[in-house]
Order: C-alpha cells, then structure tokens, then sequence
C-alpha cells in the first residue's frame, strides 16, 4: 500500500509538471533506449513483475530505475528492487551507473549512446540469466535506435559484462517496434548473452506502451525463455519524470 501511495503522489508531480519534449524510456523491453535524461530533471521507471519457474512464483514489486539529468549529454542511473518470495520481503539497491550520449544520429547512422553500470548486489543478473553464482561485476552497453521510415523503427544493444573472475559475456538485444497513432506503440524483442552455455538464456517477448500525457508513459509486457519450457515472465510499468531544477 505505501509503494502504491507513492507513486500516485510521484505521477501527481508530473501531470503537473510543465516540459518539452515526450519521456523516452528504457522500458519496457530490455533494450535500452540512447537516449539522455534532459538536464535537471528526475525520472522514473518502474515496473511490477511476475516471474514463473516450474513450480515457483516470485514477485518483484516493484523493479525501479531511477534517473537523473546531470548534463545534457549524461544521466546517472540507479536501479532497485522490492523483491517479495513467499512471506518475505526485502529492498535491495541492484546497481548504479551513468548514460552518456555518444551520436545525434542521422538517416543510417543511429542514435548512439552508452550505458556503464557497476553492480553493488555481486548476485545482481540481467533478467535473460539463471546463473546463481555472485560473479557479475557490472557491464557496457552500447545502446542505438535507428528509423525504417513510416511508423516503423529498431531498437539495439551490443555490450559486455564484466565477472569477477576475469571472464566476459556478451550482450545482444534486439527490438523492432511500430507506432500506434499518436500516444502508442508496439515492440516484439530478442535478447540473450553469448556465448551460449547452461549458465545463460535466451528470450523472445513483447509489449505495448501509452502515453497518457508526454509526461507519464503506461506499459504491459510478456516473455518466454526459449531455452526453459516453462519459464516466464509479466510485468506491468509506470514511467514519469519531473522538473528539479
């Protein structure tokens, strides 16, 4: 109940709020998005996730990342999570990082930017791992977004994650999405780690996205590993920024 009063309090505060320009987010597929939080602002992205594996339900109510506009090529990145398993619940601060602006982008050369990430949590994994082993030291990601003209557009992310015992793996996400009138749009997704091995997944998924107001974006989502019959996700997403200074 007090995680549902603040973020009705938090959108609030941003249907309020006067801005230019629509929220650009990185949700809610798991390909990040090139773009940079405007200079002085705060912005929110929080979903509420249902995952299944065989026999087990777990709930992360809810996944924030939380961004701030430093500069207008750079935000810093936060992300979280209240993770709820049975009767026990916890918070946990997941990882923190900075987005820097790369390329404006123009016809064929995308929009580029990069994403660097360090991992407080040394158990914190993308949501496309099953590996249980505390190894993950952080990554880099590079992040680009390119038109196909009309409605039409891709979204992609190629980067490495760093473990503690020296190796690497590859990052690879795709996501090809279509406008729907003005305020949505659509997206299906692939998104795994190379190279494949028992410790990693791959996944398809999909979803929808509204704009209620340029301010505050509302979002749905499903998944399925292609790897683990019966394991899969649901999530449901809130997003919406304010003006700090």
């Amino acid at each position: 109940m007090r995680w549902i009063c603040l973020v009705f309090l938090c959108v609030s505060f941003a249907l309020s709020a006067q801005q230019e320009g629509r929220i650009e987010t990185d949700r809610p597929d798991q390909t990040e998005c090139p773009f940079i939080v405007r200079k002085g602002y705060f912005q929110a992205e929080m979903g509420f996730n249902r995952n299944v594996s065989k026999d087990e339900l777990e709930y992360l109510m809810p996944t924030s990342l939380w961004k701030f506009g430093l500069v207008t090529w750079a935000e810093l990145r936060l992300n979280s999570v209240l993770q709820k398993q049975g009767d026990i619940s916890r918070f946990k601060m997941e990882s923190v990082g900075a987005k820097f602006h790369l390329v404006e982008g123009k016809k064929w050369v995308p929009r580029t930017a990069v994403i660097v990430q360090y991992d407080i949590n040394s158990q914190n994994r993308d949501a496309s791992e099953r590996n249980e082993v505390s190894h993950s030291l952080g990554n880099v990601v590079f992040t680009m977004q390119n038109s196909l003209g009309g409605p039409f557009g891709v979204g992609y992310n190629i980067g490495t994650e760093f473990h503690s015992d020296g190796g690497m793996e590859g990052i690879i996400r795709v996501a090809p999405n279509v406008n729907l009138g003005q305020n949505g749009y659509a997206y299906i997704e692939f998104f795994g780690r190379l190279p494949k091995s028992n410790l990693t997944d791959t996944w398809v998924d999909g979803g929808l996205a509204y704009y209620v107001t340029d301010d505050l974006k509302l979002d749905v989502s499903l998944g399925k590993s292609l790897n683990v019959g019966q394991l899969w996700y649901a999530a449901v997403g809130i997003s919406f920024r304010v003006k700090l200074f």
